[in-house]
């Protein structure tokens, strides 16, 4: 093998402008679905309102992205994780740690809202709490089979603790004193929360119909969140961020389900997960994994397209259907599946738009959308 193939010259990516400090605008980082090797960096999306930044969701790729687009750490005011798959969360802890320099640590404290302990919501008598009952599938970690986000945190703190309390022995010393982000020398960076779920929601009642709860709240916006129906994982959460120049929903992973559609009732946009399923079952077809790609595909994800006849068992509506039921103004397809080219943006952007008269964005990493102007029938990056 040549040197020049194994010195190819890496690739540098542009740095995005830096978003507008006034007006509230959606920034895509990552928008690949699954835990497949990808270009696209997995699931992770910024609103900036008037210059302060929200993440929703922590997949791979979110530190190096969160960098390309220009965004400011010293302005993240708190970050929500809508469920544990791990394309949602595998740079969660790392991405506050080599964050650790710019932090403002005498006023910035993030709060990490997200997925509580799945074992403790039952149902009685299941022999894995949290978790389907399958026969002949053991449990990994027994002891805490569905850590929550609070619970994650604290075992990602215990697995890095060489790398932590090195740290805090060598160049995080502001003043010539020790300063863990994790709390143990005083104030911590990031504040674990569990969101609240309704009494008898569990893994086999995923997402009964509720009243959105509200889980946060400061001088740029108020954050509700509503459980979404994404087969077996429990709890899974959508959120709505309302906002002086509009309001965004963000649908998590889920299929359609009543209760992201009132969620996302008068709301301007839509951030829509989307599965282009024909494709996607080409891609196993064949295998010993066609059956259960095809049962995830179909019960746990939203179709790029309706599937089978409304009012008759096994419907599925499409994202676009999904859209136009709420009436939101603009939908926003993001962790697409496939993403790896196979289906291109004019069938993403044609198959949502046959069930959705208003504006369909087909997302793609380091892109940009002003709220405003989409909320007024405009599409303004």
């Amino acid at each position: 093998m040549s040197d020049t193939h194994n010195h190819r010259p890496r690739r540098i990516p542009e740095r995005m402008p830096t978003p507008p400090k006034s007006g509230t605008h959606l920034v895509l980082l990552g928008t690949r679905a699954g835990p497949h090797p990808e270009m696209r960096a997995s699931a992770v999306s910024a609103l900036v309102v008037d210059g302060a930044v929200y993440l929703v969701d922590a997949g791979a790729g979110l530190i190096q992205r969160f960098h390309e687009a220009s965004l400011d750490f010293g302005e993240l005011r708190s970050m929500f994780i809508t469920h544990l798959h791990s394309d949602h969360i595998a740079d969660y802890f790392m991405f506050f740690n080599v964050n650790f320099p710019l932090w403002k640590h005498e006023t910035q404290q993030i709060p990490v809202f997200g997925p509580g302990r799945a074992d403790r919501y039952g149902p009685a008598g299941s022999a894995t709490p949290g978790m389907p009952d399958l026969a002949d599938t053991p449990v990994i970690a027994p002891a805490l089979p569905t850590p929550g986000i609070v619970e994650m945190t604290e075992l990602l703190k215990q697995a890095y603790a060489f790398d932590l309390n090195n740290a805090i022995r060598t160049t995080r010393r502001p003043g010539g004193s020790p300063k863990a982000f994790t709390g143990e020398t005083g104030r911590p960076m990031i504040v674990p929360q569990a969101v609240d779920v309704p009494a008898g929601a569990h893994v086999d009642n995923a997402s009964p119909v509720m009243e959105p709860v509200k889980v946060y709240q400061d001088d740029r916006v108020t954050v509700t969140a509503t459980l979404v129906d994404h087969p077996p994982v429990f709890p899974a959460f959508a959120y709505r961020f309302d906002t002086p120049h509009g309001s965004v929903v963000f649908s998590g992973d889920t299929t359609s389900c009543r209760n992201l559609v009132d969620l996302a009732t008068g709301a301007d946009v839509l951030v829509n997960e989307v599965v282009a399923v024909d494709e996607a079952l080409a891609m196993y077809e064949g295998t010993d994994l066609a059956a259960t790609y095809r049962r995830q595909f179909l019960t746990g994800h939203t179709p790029l397209v309706s599937h089978g006849t409304p009012g008759e068992d096994g419907y599925v509506p499409g994202v676009g259907a999904v859209a136009a039921a709420a009436g939101v103004k603009a939908l926003v397809l993001t962790h697409l599946y496939p993403a790896d080219g196979r289906v291109g943006e004019e069938r993403f952007h044609a198959g949502a738009s046959s069930e959705f008269d208003g504006t369909v964005i087909v997302g793609d990493d380091l892109q940009s959308y002003d709220i405003g102007a989409l909320a007024q029938g405009r599409q303004a990056g």
